[in-house]
């Protein structure tokens, strides 16, 4: 990992996840972009000096101990004044990040007032969503929660690469509704393909019947320990109901492990059960013309 993109509103949220990022950023040897936005608010010449020092500011206060001592990576401060939807593509395509990382709270901030925000811009570069109280360690256990049955070559060399990268074994878990129990078996054998996909990062997979998935990462958390969630979706609607925990039974989850959000133009609705997806899936099939 060579760049990390770290997005911040200056918020105590954004606090740790750039405390996170710069952390990480120390393991791997990587350089860290720091990114302000005003979020489409004009800025002046006087605007854009004050925030240009506010960030600054921000970015030696809040480094971590461990950059304090080492700082074995370069970190740069960039401003802009574009809304976020429309600033992170061009981030992203100008200085090529290996991931992107922002505290949960600035979904909301970056999707603004859309019901889910589209992922296809990172392709190549996950986003990681911090949230308030996760504090980095280094990462040990990926649990990938996936549709066994919906894959793409493309998604799984990239969470090979990732577990390599962090060293880290993974867990490949399959939450299905009670209507998929008649086809288990099938489920079973495409779990142990892309087990066998990933044999190098000692991966195992689990099938659980669960149809939420918030709920059903919890349950995971409870039988092992966890120190990042991955999905594959193309939107951040799941990632939005992770973000923002409604259920005290899942604030666990919902409030100290990370989510890594990679992108994947699903042909099935998430995790098998996401009304949202299902909803945007039938809507696709009533608009195409039959022949």
């Amino acid at each position: 990992m060579k760049k990390i993109l770290v997005l911040t509103d200056l918020s105590d949220n954004s606090v740790n996840a750039y405390r996170y990022a710069v952390e990480m950023a120390c393991h791997q040897g990587a350089d860290v972009l720091l990114v302000f936005s005003s979020n489409g608010a004009p800025m002046s010449m006087t605007d854009h000096y004050q925030y240009s020092q506010r960030l600054h500011s921000f970015a030696k206060r809040y480094a971590c101990p461990t950059r304090q001592r080492a700082q074995p990576q370069h970190l740069e401060c960039l401003l802009s004044h574009d809304r976020w939807a429309e600033a992170l593509p061009l981030l992203v395509q100008v200085h090529q990040p290996d991931l992107v990382i922002a505290g949960s709270e600035m979904l909301e901030v970056v999707q603004g007032e859309q019901q889910a925000w589209s992922l296809q811009y990172f392709e190549h570069c996950p986003v990681l969503w911090v949230p308030e109280k996760a504090e980095y360690k280094p990462i040990q256990h990926l649990v990938y929660a996936t549709d066994f049955t919906d894959q793409d070559p493309a998604v799984v060399s990239q969470l090979k690469t990732l577990a390599d990268l962090f060293r880290a074994s993974v867990s490949l878990v399959h939450f299905y509704p009670k209507s998929d129990r008649n086809h288990l078996a099938e489920i079973k054998r495409q779990g142990e393909e892309l087990r066998g996909l990933l044999k190098s990062s000692g991966a195992t997979y689990l099938l659980m019947e669960e149809e939420d998935l918030i709920e059903g990462l919890q349950e995971v958390l409870e039988k092992q320990p966890v120190d990042l969630f991955v999905m594959a979706t193309k939107d951040t609607h799941l990632a939005q109901q992770y973000t923002q925990p409604t259920y005290r039974k899942t604030q666990s989850c919902q409030t100290a492990i990370p989510l890594l959000n990679l992108y994947q133009q699903k042909l099935k609705s998430c995790a098998g059960s996401c009304s949202f997806c299902h909803h945007e899936h039938e809507s696709t099939a009533q608009a195409v013309p039959v022949a």
